[in-house]
């Protein structure tokens, strides 16, 4: 009654109610149709639009506080976007190479594994970790999962893997390539059963199974590794004992000497020197250097480069005569310089002006995440910095993702939520001034290690804000322009979110983890992203709901996908497990096909290789 008196107070008529529930109900897109005038008002109250939002609210700056009215100022700030975009991949693809790749290598090495168990595990949760931060994200609520999922993953494998194989060659391991190919082909076609089966949902169980295929993965992969050495204990007996023998065998010991050293080099995960490689790179001649046999002649194997004495790099400028506190004010500027002196003094004009640009990023990112990485001097320790990082990264990190939560805007931009992480000084403050009155400047204390905490965290919320930030502008860019969110998802976001992955893997390529890179780019399951999307997303389990998981290119994608693994599968025994230049200039093929067919689909010069949608009649 009180609602009904309060609607006449108002003078509100049925008309009103229909364009309040036609508001709620309305596409962001459909917004884009009305003039320009009229934008801002609908980009308030279009309930769709608030999806479109992570850190900053994109469409009330441009039509609210900016005022567009015209399609020449929208399309320059579309490419103003284009140009954040990039600003984001760089700071995705430097976290990753600076503060990620490091912290993976010292896990693996810690926890004793080979490159393929750790490329399979740590390095392709690493690849996969932005996509399931992303699943979470509102802009992903009703999104098409199965077509994002494998669109992203043919990125990676064919473009990573590709460039892999094309940057340095090297020789794969045949049972471990074929064990994760055949896998990877088990998980897709699981996937795709779930996405076509009748019930047009998928339930929980099914997001479960999805899950177990990767728990037995790793399984498999572990035991495959117990397996090993145990056969390599196994051998050195051998070879002791043949060694003892008088005269002793000399073929089969040469034989099984052989067998074992191949074995040791494939359980070896050593921190590779990478000096070489990193004057190389920061001198500009890095590509030039690589090609130098030709674009497409495969090089010889380069050796395995010597592994770096990270003990020694710990203690190599310990004096126990030094003060504590040596040299403390230097190191902490020095450690803060945004410009790495040695690429400065080896690269050119455009290599500095590269170096300065990208100042103000590095310095924020120096200022609250820790460096521990083991190839530095005193593994990146830095005893004023790295205590004042003590209380400055739990701040960061507990504010961005609790402002993250709450989610409250002024204007365009997100309010900074402190009622938290106000409190975080009071502990970590006391820790800081332990922690400095016990430590050197000279020598990293024994607990360094444990700052990997705050470095593993500090980049995953680094990764995650701009995963979603990049998810959002793609999405707009697509809405602006007219194109269709799969054509978006499979393109533009696909070869964006491949990027940082490219740069990574091809970085531990050059570096000498050839066949970690590989693994993880093989090993980086689909599965894993959708099982994770499919627990945590209910709406997937609405009647009817695989129509729109599976997206109107999921077809398109899966046939793609099928073709690139059984390709790989062909390649790989045909060149004897080896991976040439060839193979990676085959993979970039297939992906320019595949986006050839989904641009002639967007522009319906052919049709897709999906059913059209069929509707009982009544």
């Amino acid at each position: 009654m009180g609602v009904r008196k309060r609607s006449l107070s108002l003078n509100l008529t049925e008309l009103d109610y229909e364009f309040h529930y036609f508001i709620k109900n309305m596409s962001c897109r459909a917004m884009m149709r009305l003039p320009y005038s009229y934008r801002c008002k609908m980009a308030t109250q279009v309930v769709d639009c608030e999806r479109i939002i992570n850190f900053f609210n994109y469409f009330r700056m441009m039509y609210c506080s900016i005022d567009i009215d015209d399609k020449t100022t929208e399309v320059l700030f579309m490419l103003l976007f284009a140009l954040i975009c990039v600003a984001f991949l760089w700071l995705m693809s430097f976290s990753i190479g600076t503060y990620f790749s490091p912290v993976l290598k010292i896990i693996s090495l810690k926890l004793h594994m080979n490159e393929y168990l750790a490329g399979v595990t740590l390095l392709a949760f690493g690849n996969c970790s932005p996509e399931i931060i992303a699943n979470f994200m509102p802009v992903r609520a009703d999104a098409p999962l199965f077509t994002i999922a494998v669109g992203n993953a043919l990125a990676i494998i064919l473009l990573a893997g590709g460039t892999v194989c094309f940057l340095r060659p090297f020789k794969m391991n045949g049972h471990c390539i074929l064990r994760d190919l055949l896998f990877l082909l088990l998980g897709v076609e699981v996937l795709r059963y779930v996405m076509i089966t009748r019930q047009g949902a998928v339930v929980l169980g099914e997001a479960i199974v999805l899950f177990l295929i990767y728990v037995l993965y790793v399984a498999v992969n572990v035991a495959d590794v117990v397996i090993l050495r145990f056969y390599m204990k196994k051998l050195r007996k051998e070879v002791d004992y043949l060694g003892n023998l008088t005269p002793p065998p000399t073929k089969e010991l040469r034989e099984k000497l052989r067998r074992l050293a191949s074995m040791e080099e494939e359980d070896d995960i050593g921190i590779n020197d990478t000096t070489k490689y990193r004057r190389s790179r920061d001198s500009g001649t890095h590509f030039s250097d690589t090609t130098s046999s030709g674009y497409f002649v495969t090089p010889r194997p380069e050796k395995r480069s010597e592994n770096v004495d990270y003990e020694a790099n710990r203690t190599n400028l310990h004096n126990a005569e030094n003060p504590k506190n040596l040299l403390l004010f230097t190191e902490f500027l020095q450690s803060l310089n945004p410009i790495d002196g040695e690429a400065w003094q080896l690269g050119g004009s455009c290599n500095r002006l590269y170096l300065i640009v990208r100042c103000p990023l590095v310095f924020v990112l120096l200022l609250f995440i820790p460096v521990v990485d083991y190839e530095k001097d005193k593994h990146g320790w830095s005893k004023l910095l790295n205590c004042t990082q003590i209380v400055t990264n739990p701040f960061v990190v507990i504010t961005l993702v609790h402002s993250a939560i709450t989610s409250v805007y002024h204007t365009w931009y997100i309010t900074l939520d402190i009622s938290f992480s106000m409190w975080s000084p009071c502990l970590t403050v006391p820790l800081a001034i332990v922690i400095f009155w016990h430590s050197r400047t000279d020598v990293p204390p024994f607990y360094h290690h444990l700052f990997i905490i705050l470095t593993f965290f500090s980049s995953m919320v680094t990764l995650w804000v701009t995963v979603t930030e990049l998810e959002v502008l793609s999405e707009i860019v697509g809405i602006v322009f007219d194109l269709s969110e799969t054509f978006m998802a499979v393109t533009f976001e696909a070869v964006s979110n491949a990027t940082p992955d490219i740069i990574a893997n091809s970085q531990l390529a050059m570096q000498g983890y050839g066949r970690m890179a590989f693994a993880a780019i093989i090993g980086g399951p689909v599965f894993v992203t959708m099982s994770v999307a499919f627990i945590f997303n209910h709406r997937v389990r609405e009647a009817g709901a695989n129509s729109w998981v599976y997206g109107d290119l999921g077809q398109n994608c899966y046939i793609f996908l099928v073709i690139t693994i059984v390709t790989t599968l062909w390649w790989s025994v045909t060149f004897d497990f080896y991976a040439r230049r060839s193979a990676g200039v085959f993979l970039w093929l297939i992906y320019f096909l595949f986006l050839i067919y989904a641009v002639f689909v967007e522009w319906e010069v052919v049709h897709a290789f999906s059913r059209d949608e069929y509707i009982d009649p009544i």
